[in-house]
């Protein structure tokens, strides 16, 4: 392994453990220096990521449950970016060329469908989709 992808993963774990961390401490409903979506403030609908860090604060005491009904397009973003980026740790100590998932064109194609279309039904205001709301 090189210095430079020790540097790099090294970087990218403490970055990870620090916002972990931040958010283990901090509660996204009772601090304000938390950032309000411009989205929802501007339009008064939830976008995709709406309700993300209040999911990551519930992932980060252990409530799984929680952070999916906040949010679940950000616990299935975070397995994708988890696994990619163990994938690069694998990559790096086998010596073999590492390829991202998120190079994967329709990997990304499906995912921002995929969150369009959860930007629409959580918005609906019927049943079953007003559970989709953070």
């Amino acid at each position: 392994m090189s210095h430079k992808q020790i540097t790099i993963i090294t970087s990218i774990t403490l970055v990870g453990l620090g916002g972990a961390m931040a958010l283990f401490f901090l509660d996204p409903t009772k601090y304000a220096f938390f950032p309000k979506c411009a989205f929802y403030v501007t339009t008064g609908y939830s976008c995709p990521g709406c309700g993300s860090s209040r999911a990551l604060y519930a992932l980060t005491h252990g409530n799984v449950f929680e952070a999916f009904q906040l949010n679940p397009g950000i616990l299935c973003l975070l397995t994708i970016g988890v696994t990619d980026f163990g994938r690069y740790i694998r990559s790096a100590t086998q010596a073999r060329p590492y390829h991202t998932l998120f190079a994967n064109v329709w990997l990304v194609i499906g995912l921002v469908i995929a969150m369009l279309i959860y930007a629409v039904l959580r918005n609906l205001p019927w049943a079953p989709f007003t559970n989709l709301a953070p």
